[in-house]
């Protein structure tokens, strides 16, 4: 799902093209700019307080005289990986939404997935290479517009700050494309120009669900999974543990067929069995969704359509492919809705898309319904020529928010093209009433 075609297709994302080297207009050879790049975005660390009102041009000329170019440690030692870059720019970007303005958050929101799509179709088998420096200045291609718009509301000190993360960053991918050795010391100086005072590793790589980043893409509080086990289901001598006993199993029978669901797979014998009890999960999860975000009556019917049709291109409605064996894509797509573990990092619990449809369906649904109403709708896809919501929120779905027209492209690549249109061949099926022609995918 993330950055990649659905997995029936098993293709990886083209490549977005690099920032052009704006300093050739000094004259200076590939090798020169590049090292002068990372020798101002050390004069901007080592310099005094003060020196960030400098004009950045006027910093990269001072750090011309500087001596003995070869020898700078930052370019020395081995480069960050890709993990670490992450984290560094998941850090960056949840610093500066503690300072966008209101207006700016939902661009920040999307630049981000953006860049976690585009890494995640970087890092998939058989990419070779190092692929961090062009990640940055792809990252920073989309981030950069963001925090220069927001520089006048913000306080003067705390712009100051910005200002020189910028002008570093702009050097930095400036030298992006000639083979710039981006380590883990010079991220973490970068980190330190917007949070000197934080205590926090910046290159810190985890898979935790994070709530601060879930808020600052607009889910709010954490998705939460069912226990196999809840304590307070055991029975004591109370009447209170006796009423919160039976009050519980009677909650565990309601939730049975999900909890069934995670027992079964789509056999032949048990086929319609198991489809019709998928098909009430997805019905009672986007009802849930759409409730929790007050998703207006008219856009209702449509949202239900788009998970029925995600599900079935994704997995054809399936959460394993054997017991305890979750779904699973060579570049991390996992279960019913093939959420990417990558992409998706800190946003949702990489245990619970892979052992539970439910939780699954759920990250699945929020993803689709958020794509749906702040990009679909609120971009008007609807009213442009050849467009469609249903399918501007799977194209966001399946290649991140910047790829919410992809569908009525021109000059949409091929790959892209047969997974957009075989979208849309289901969907039609789907809202003609038949979401249970997803039978299709299995032998008669």
């Amino acid at each position: 799902m993330s950055g990649n075609p659905s997995i029936f297709a098993g293709e990886s994302k083209p490549r977005w093209p690099g920032l052009s080297l704006r300093a050739a207009r000094f004259g200076l050879s590939p090798r020169l700019r590049a090292l002068t790049a990372v020798v101002a975005l050390l004069a901007i660390f080592a310099a005094p307080a003060g020196a960030a009102q400098n004009p950045p041009d006027r910093r990269l000329a001072a750090a011309f005289q500087l001596p003995q170019l070869p020898g700078l440690p930052s370019l020395t030692g081995p480069s960050a990986d890709w993990r670490q870059f992450d984290a560094f720019f998941t850090f960056v970007v949840k610093r500066f939404g503690e300072d966008v303005p209101p207006a700016l958050q939902d661009s920040l929101a999307d630049a981000f997935l953006d860049s976690r799509y585009e890494l995640t179709s970087a890092v998939a088998p058989g990419r070779g290479g190092n692929p961090v420096p062009q990640l940055f200045v792809d990252g920073w291609r989309r981030l950069s517009p963001i925090m220069n718009q927001a520089l006048p509301a913000l306080p003067s000190q705390t712009a100051s700050l910005y200002s020189s993360f910028i002008g570093a960053a702009d050097r930095l991918a400036t030298a992006g494309g000639v083979g710039l050795n981006l380590t883990p010391d010079a991220l973490k100086g970068m980190a330190s120009i917007i949070a000197p005072g934080s205590a926090a590793d910046p290159l810190a790589y985890s898979t935790n669900v994070d709530t601060a980043l879930r808020t600052l893409l607009g889910f709010g509080a954490p998705l939460t999974r069912r226990s196999r086990l809840d304590p307070g289901l055991l029975p004591d001598d109370g009447k209170a543990s006796r009423f919160s006993f039976w009050r519980g199993a009677l909650a565990m029978a309601a939730e049975a067929p999900a909890s069934n669901l995670n027992q079964m797979l789509p056999d032949k014998k048990d086929l319609q069995s198991y489809l019709t009890q998928v098909r009430s999960l997805l019905v009672s999860l986007s009802d849930k969704l759409a409730d929790k975000s007050k998703l207006a009556d008219a856009y209702r019917p449509i949202y239900r359509q788009i998970v029925f049709t995600a599900a079935w291109q994704e997995s054809c409605w399936r959460q394993y492919i054997k017991k305890g064996t979750p779904l699973a894509s060579a570049t991390g797509d996992l279960g019913l809705m093939q959420v990417n573990r990558n992409t998706w990092r800190g946003v949702y619990d990489l245990k619970g898309l892979g052992g539970d449809i439910e939780y699954n369906g759920n990250a699945g649904g929020e993803i689709l319904l958020t794509y749906l109403t702040r990009n679909a709708i609120k971009k008007g896809e609807d009213k442009q020529p050849g467009g469609n919501l249903s399918r501007a929120t799977y194209s966001a779905y399946n290649g991140g928010p910047g790829a919410v027209a992809r569908y009525r492209g021109v000059r949409q690549a091929p790959e892209w093209k047969k997974v957009d249109e075989a979208f849309w061949a289901k969907f039609q099926q789907v809202s003609a009433g038949r979401e249970m022609d997803v039978r299709q995918c299995y032998p008669k």
